[in-house]
């Protein structure tokens, strides 16, 4: 650093930063609200990813930065001159990153496996998480992790997830493994906490009309589907509560189930009236053992084959849209909402956690969830 740089209380450092499939010069330092002005002031934007301003990497964007900062603060350009280390080939540029883990990284992953199952996540959480870590891993083969800093971290991020244009809830998937990876190895490099999530955009969830839902139900002749498919929008159930429901739940003079969901949290929900006479005849034909709808080979039916029987019904009842089967959650939700029932009762029959998931906003109401009228009952079947 020049001598002068004592001149100046604050001190701006430069860097070399690729963001966003550019190279720009990145702008480091200390919090500052009068620094934080001039950046905007001179147009640079702010990365989350990185923790920076940022400009294009440019000699007139370079030339604007000495002429803004002259006299507040110091510009340190140490780092941005000065030749870094070859790098290997951008990991943007290839299409996949083939999972190739070394023996010390399939060796963390196994452990990280088992931090997973001992604190009670469930098997897709754990599989997905442990794929993400899979990755992460690959990305940085040959480095001990615990050598790593917060800023590669982000890195990894913004060149393996964002750049590759992955979805919110993939970029979410990969904060929260991280989190939860770099909390098991007791890393002191990094800051988990600092990790931040993507902000979700306002997608509005898919809904199918009450007259589509009526014609997937009535065109499938498979009773164990027909049921299947009529509880979880009776009840707008989560595709892994539906399977999971066990027979010793169900009470049937109270008309009540009770399903576990997220977090291994059990909620209560009424079954309609309409529903009883098709779950006694469905349940008198198969016989199921322990769980309401169980595989061939028995234990609960999976996911994947309840995904599958949805979608094969609303092939057949005509519906155009890619259909799967949350979105029947999604439609019980909307139809109750639609029929005025307040969003803070939607909220406790989803399973919701937080009101913020169901709806910003709630609106009073003197019904009482036992009064609730399923929009099942209006289909006529």
């Amino acid at each position: 650093m020049s001598s002068n740089s004592w001149k100046y209380d604050k001190t701006v450092k430069l860097e070399r930063l690729r963001h966003r499939d550019a190279e720009r010069i990145a702008l480091r330092y200390e919090y500052d609200n009068e620094l934080n002005g001039l950046c905007k002031g001179m147009g640079a934007k702010f990365s989350s990813t990185h923790c920076c301003w940022y400009v294009d990497n440019n000699p007139a964007n370079l030339k604007k930065i000495f002429k803004v900062f002259r006299g507040r603060a110091w510009i340190d350009q140490t780092s941005f001159f000065k030749p870094g280390p070859k790098k290997a080939e951008s990991i943007v540029k290839r299409e996949t990153l083939p999972k190739s883990l070394d023996e010390t990284g399939a060796k963390e992953v196994k452990q990280f496996r088992s931090y997973l199952q001992a604190g009670g996540k469930a098997d897709s959480t754990v599989s997905s998480y442990t794929n993400c870590i899979e990755v992460f891993l690959t990305f940085y083969k040959g480095r001990a992790t615990s050598d790593l800093t917060m800023r590669e971290v982000n890195t990894f991020l913004s060149d393996e997830v964002y750049s590759k244009a992955k979805s919110k809830s993939t970029h979410l998937q990969y904060v929260a493994a991280l989190k939860h990876f770099f909390r098991a190895i007791h890393s002191r490099k990094i800051d988990v906490e600092k990790l931040v999530y993507p902000k979700r955009g306002l997608t509005l969830p898919r809904v199918i009309a009450k007259e589509k839902i009526a014609e997937m139900i009535k065109r499938t002749r498979n009773i164990k589907h027909r049921a299947l498919m009529s509880v979880q929008y009776s009840m707008g159930l989560r595709v892994g509560e539906l399977v999971t429901i066990e027979l010793k739940n169900i009470d049937w003079e109270r008309r009540t189930m009770i399903v576990h969901g997220k977090g291994f949290k059990s909620r209560s929900i009424f079954m309609s009236p309409a529903l009883v006479p098709l779950l006694r005849t469905y349940i008198e034909q198969y016989q199921p053992d322990e769980y309401l709808f169980e595989g061939q080979k028995g234990g609960p039916y999976t996911g994947a084959s309840a995904n599958e029987a949805i979608k094969s019904a609303a092939r057949r009842a005509g519906v155009k849209a890619k259909v799967h089967s949350h979105m029947l959650r999604h439609s019980y939700a909307t139809h109750l909402l639609e029929s005025g029932v307040d969003l803070r009762y939607i909220q406790e029959l989803l399973g919701h956690q937080s009101s913020k998931t169901t709806e910003i906003y709630t609106f009073v109401s003197k019904k009482k969830l036992g009064d609730i009228v399923s929009p099942f009952d209006d289909l006529g079947l």
